[in-house]
């Protein structure tokens, strides 16, 4: 028999109405159910388009012996992180703070009086290669909640004293005063793990990072990388060549294999930055890119009504990708004796790329993804591009959801009124109208934002922050400001906490179910920050003084991670032509130190120049921790040295070791091609991943400049 699921308008949750797990909606009667059976609740969040998420699904939930344990020990409870962001990112502060990490499949336990007191991402369901099986976590945390609780209850109240400080933004440590030259800090700090080889920011997986490119391209200064990466993505295998869009990351650093899954807001955020780049650097085929990827969401991913739907799941049958790839005999069958050109063009003449991950050879490739080899001659082959993609529209296609979430349609419809202005296509502002056009007449119930709807039927949940600012904000950029004012008034009585705003609504019933938290943040999720789009909306509408206040409020987060708070950052940018600004420090704020930041701070630099061609760089490794070094036969991150300028580096000796590991002091020698001159600097960066024997932080990339002074040149350091 179906569970509560099947009454659910989200098709993640419709996935899992059959499970023999007796699950339910997020709701107070869920809670009160766990109250009243004195049993923890169980909270599985996920999203439809998630692999790992489809795993847990297969392995766990459908497995009857285990469902009946969930049944018996728990209240099981799930959620559609697309649905309910504001429940999601609660959720995954506290699994950070509890394991050291986050992802989806995120699995939560909490009590019946909504704190969380253990959490993880994918579990097995048994015990398999040192992760613990889910069946065991499951009798543990029964047997300490039967058994142990007043220990237990020790530990959560903990956990929910860090997660209410986590919910209220940092001040600044100093006196910081935000000007141009602290833009382009900002920037330089943001842009640090760029890849000069590959383009991209960071190492696999690799991510588009739109807000960030985005700060970039408005703040100035870093044209030559924004270049290289929207051209190696334009030219990779992360974009879809065939239909236009983009999927979701890069497994790999090249942006060659992607994960297959197609995500509206991708498309909302990328189509305007390759438009405006277009324009900024000169560079016609961005355009094209542009208008290929608004053409796809208005083709594949839009109602008849003219709104968007939200996603393409990254399987077909099962396999990974399977609707995209393509072996050199199945397009010769299509194109017969033009083939070779397109071979060529998309790299199918240079051997397979592709091996299922989780097929039966995941090592063996044996098809291909498409990827630009000789971008030059795209145009060439257009025609046969147009036959390859309606021969495609012929095989299984993947599960669309065809849920309409308010802030992705929002951010879309904004995308599209950009690019239309951008790219002078008039259809694409006219789409973006209807859209919003839609959203007001179907998606506002007694004058208040609801979150998603589906096949007319709307979702329960009540819009969050970030539906008001992203759809205000389409209504800016389309010229309806009276429309835009009235959602910011909504926002100013509902939702605003000092000059900033939270994430739910003040009335918001839920919040008890969290602890009675409410989450002021400034982070991208990947999607724009809501603070920070309220604050670029009310520039944008001349409200000066309320925009710089609402940055003031998030200085601390800005300057203390502005790759992470890009579009908060971004605002700042926008605001100096208007005059700099002052923001004084407040009293230290007693939070836990973040994943990310605990990792920067695990090893510490020095270097001592040898000669003029070679610098050794020491690493001083924090006690209890190591590092993966290069030869290390695993997949953690390893350790590398690198130049930025990669012309500039020769080679680099890493000593050896028998585990695969560094611990304590590390000596690494860099040699270059051509020697250094007195007063010269060499920018180089360091990447690496600090675990310690019971979990790995976050992998980190630090950039430092070295310069080479009369001293060190006589071989004094």
């Amino acid at each position: 028999m179906p569970n509560a699921l099947a009454s659910e308008t989200s098709p993640y949750l419709l996935q899992h109405k059959d499970n023999p797990v007796d699950w339910r909606p997020w709701s107070a009667d869920a809670f009160a159910e766990a109250q009243r059976r004195d049993v923890p609740v169980f909270l599985s969040v996920g999203y439809s388009t998630c692999y790992w998420c489809h795993v847990m699904e297969r392995e766990v939930f459908e497995n009857e012996t285990l469902a009946r344990q969930m049944n018996d020990g728990f209240v099981c409870v799930k959620v559609d992180r697309e649905e309910r962001p504001d429940v999601d990112e609660h959720c995954m502060t506290a699994t950070q703070v509890l394991s050291g990490q986050g992802g989806w499949p995120m699995s939560v336990f909490l009590t019946p009086d909504g704190k969380p007191f253990f959490a993880g991402t994918y579990f097995p369901p048994h015990d398999m290669q040192g992760r613990p099986g889910f069946g065991r976590i499951m009798e543990t945390l029964t047997d300490a909640w039967q058994n142990r609780r007043d220990e237990l209850l020790e530990s959560i109240d903990g956990v929910a004293d860090v997660l209410t400080r986590l919910a209220k933004p940092r001040p600044p440590e100093e006196r910081t005063t935000f000007d141009a030259s602290l833009v382009a800090r900002l920037a330089r700090d943001a842009a640090a793990d760029y890849d000069p080889s590959l383009g991209g920011f960071g190492r696999a997986p690799k991510f588009p990072r739109q807000t960030l490119l985005a700060f970039l391209l408005e703040a100035g200064g870093h044209e030559k990388a924004l270049q290289h990466t929207l051209s190696a993505m334009a030219n990779g295998g992360i974009r879809d060549h065939l239909g236009g869009g983009f999927h979701r990351y890069s497994t790999d650093a090249k942006w060659l294999v992607p994960h297959f899954e197609i995500m509206l807001y991708d498309q909302a955020m990328l189509a305007p930055l390759y438009a405006d780049a277009a324009g900024r650097f000169g560079e016609p085929r961005f355009a094209e890119v542009a208008r290929r990827c608004c053409d796809f969401v208005l083709r594949e991913m839009t109602s008849d009504a003219g709104a968007f739907f939200t996603a393409f799941d990254a399987e077909v049958d099962g396999s990974e990708g399977k609707n995209y790839l393509w072996t050199p005999g199945e397009v010769r069958a299509v194109l017969g004796d033009e083939a070779d050109a397109f071979l060529q063009v998309y790299g199918l003449d240079r051997g397979f790329n592709f091996a299922d991950p989780h097929g039966p050879n995941p090592h063996t490739p044996d098809t291909n993804v498409l990827f630009l080899a000789e971008p030059d001659r795209e145009n060439e082959v257009e025609p046969l591009r147009q036959r390859l993609l309606a021969i495609r529209k012929q095989r299984q296609q993947p599960l669309l959801d065809t849920k309409i979430v308010t802030s992705w349609n929002g951010l879309m419809a904004e995308a599209l009124a950009a690019c239309g202005k951008l790219l002078d296509e008039p259809r694409y502002v006219d789409a973006a109208n209807k859209a919003v056009d839609w959203l007001l007449a179907n998606h506002i119930v007694d004058g208040r934002l609801i979150r998603s709807s589906r096949d007319g039927t709307a979702g329960q949940a009540a819009g969050v922050l970030e539906d008001y600012a992203h759809l205000a904000s389409a209504l800016v950029t389309l010229n309806r400001r009276d429309e835009a004012e009235g959602l910011l008034a909504v926002l100013n009585k509902q939702f605003k906490e000092g000059d900033a705003y939270a994430a739910t609504a003040d009335d918001d019933p839920d919040h008890r179910l969290m602890g009675g938290v409410r989450r002021l943040t400034a982070g991208d999720t990947p999607l724009p920050s809501g603070n920070g789009m309220v604050a670029i909306t009310l520039l944008r509408l001349g409200r000066t003084d309320d925009a710089r206040k609402l940055v003031e409020t998030f200085a601390g987060p800005i300057v203390e991670q502005p790759g992470h708070a890009s579009v908060l950052a971004m605002a700042a940018s926008m605001l100096v032509p208007h005059g700099d600004f002052t923001v004084e420090p407040g009293p230290a704020v007693d939070a836990p130190q973040s994943p990310p930041a605990e990792a920067g701070q695990v090893v510490q630099l020095a270097g001592e120049w040898i000669d003029a061609q070679q610098i050794d760089v020491v690493l001083t490794i924090a006690e209890g921790f190591h590092l993966y070094s290069p030869r290390h036969k695993g997949d953690e991150h390893k350790l590398e040295l690198a130049a930025t300028d990669s012309d500039a580096m020769a080679h680099v000796d890493y000593p050896s070791d028998d585990a695969g590991i560094y611990r304590g002091s590390v000596r690494l020698s860099a040699h270059l091609v051509r020697p250094m001159e007195t007063g010269g600097e060499l920018e180089l960066y360091l990447s690496y991943q600090a675990c310690d024997d019971t979990r790995c932080l976050p992998a980190v990339r630090k950039v430092f400049v070295v310069r080479l002074t009369d001293a060190e040149s006589n071989g004094s350091t």
